[in-house]
């Protein structure tokens, strides 16, 4: 019993849907370095006091521009952009890709045909992704510990403000021992000397740094063993591991492609499909297993339908078990007694040894005459007695 339980919690979509699963480690990777400085940046929106300022980081020398903006909606994203991207990139040099989160101002600009005049492509990371947009979060962060340095009140930011503390994020040195600023402009920040610097020696580094810390970061965030890869194919129903929330369960999808350790998904939104589709992997997902099979269920096995279709004649040999006994007929219910004479009622009481003709007699006029059949049943009538609590009073 207790197998067969389990085997129906674990065929069922919404225990899928809301079990919880113990955290474990997860796979941890990096995508492949730009080919070159000042081709690849990330962008992302702060908000602090009622105020929005749109930082811009490139992601090599991790060189970071703001400036506040009135809204996030699509015009004042696609200016803020503007306004911080091109004084880093000439104007006929070779295109820039920004990645940013799935916002709903930042989806719109993909196809924006200005950027893509001012060679300006926008890149939008995974959604199923809780690690989205990584540097941009790291940017947002160290922004904020900047702006708290230098105005401890949560008074609202002046542009100066907000361009002398972008100035001291630059200026500060990072692990390599250099600050953006000096990664940036290769030149020193105290004497404004070249510094002799390799962009290719220190892409190379940074994605070398990265990949070896990995390891590290999975172990530090998990001490349990990773999940196993399910056996996925296209056209089946998955979950995701992520996807779960205290007030919502989660979502089901259906696999649509399959690349390696990478496949697509689309979401269901009740009976309907939706039309966009997620880039998983595939030890982020978890599919429902269906434990309903024709050995298990012999009622939808093919054999036996073919036998059951191709022989008509049924014999009792073949059936499953002996026949059942018929049940015992009922008894007849005993006659009703229909007296005419209230004496008769009040005489059956009463002992007697000889035995009373005149019931039969009685009997046999009911059942074959029709006339009376309307007579009712006569009961000895109960006698009327005065209540206790009115014996003391006189009646008249």
């Amino acid at each position: 019993m207790p197998k067969a339980a389990e085997q129906a919690s674990d065929s069922c979509h919404t225990c899928a849907s809301l079990t919880r699963f113990p955290k474990s480690l997860v796979e941890q990777s990096s995508e492949d370095p730009p080919d070159l400085v000042g081709i690849s940046y990330v962008a992302d929106v702060l908000k602090r006091n009622r105020q929005l300022i749109l930082v811009v980081r490139e992601t090599v020398t991790w060189y970071t521009s703001t400036c506040f903006i009135k809204d996030e909606k699509l015009g004042s994203l696609r200016d803020g952009l503007i306004h911080l991207l091109i004084p880093l990139k000439p104007l006929n040099g070779p295109s820039v890709v920004v990645r940013v989160d799935p916002a709903p101002g930042f989806c719109p600009l993909c196809d924006d045909s200005y950027l893509k005049q001012l060679n300006i492509s926008i890149e939008i990371g995974r959604v199923k992704t809780q690690n989205k947009n990584p540097v941009a979060n790291k940017a947002i962060a160290e922004l904020e510990d900047e702006l708290l340095r230098k105005e401890r009140s949560h008074s609202h930011l002046s542009e100066n403000t907000l361009v002398i503390a972008t100035t001291r994020l630059n200026s500060r040195l990072r692990q390599r021992g250099l600050s953006s600023r000096e990664l940036w402009t290769q030149r020193s920040q105290f004497t404004h000397e070249q510094l002799p610097i390799s962009d290719m020696n220190l892409i190379r580094a940074q994605h070398e740094a990265r990949s070896k810390n990995h390891g590290y970061s999975e172990k530090f965030k998990s001490s349990r063993p990773g999940r196993p890869t399910p056996d996925i194919n296209i056209g089946d129903l998955v979950y995701l591991y992520t996807d779960r929330s205290k007030t919502q369960s989660r979502d089901r999808y259906l696999v649509v492609a399959h690349d390696g350790e990478w496949c697509f998904i689309k979401k269901f939104s009740g009976n309907q499909l939706r039309a966009s589709s997620y880039k998983v992997k595939l030890s982020e997902c978890y599919k429902v297993l269906n434990t309903v099979s024709a050995q298990q269920n012999p009622r939808y096995s093919p054999n036996v339908y073919n036998q059951e279709s191709d022989s008509d004649d049924h014999n009792e040999d073949s059936l499953h078990g002996p026949i059942r006994d018929l049940p015992p007929d009922r008894a007849e219910p005993p006659p009703i007694l229909i007296c005419e004479n209230i004496d008769d009622v009040e005489n059956l009481d009463e002992p007697t040894d000889q035995h009373d003709t005149s019931l039969e007699h009685d009997l046999t006029l009911t059942n074959s005459s029709t006339e009376q059949d309307n007579k009712r049943v006569l009961r000895k009538r109960s006698e009327l007695k005065t209540p206790a609590r009115f014996k003391d009073f006189i009646s008249f």
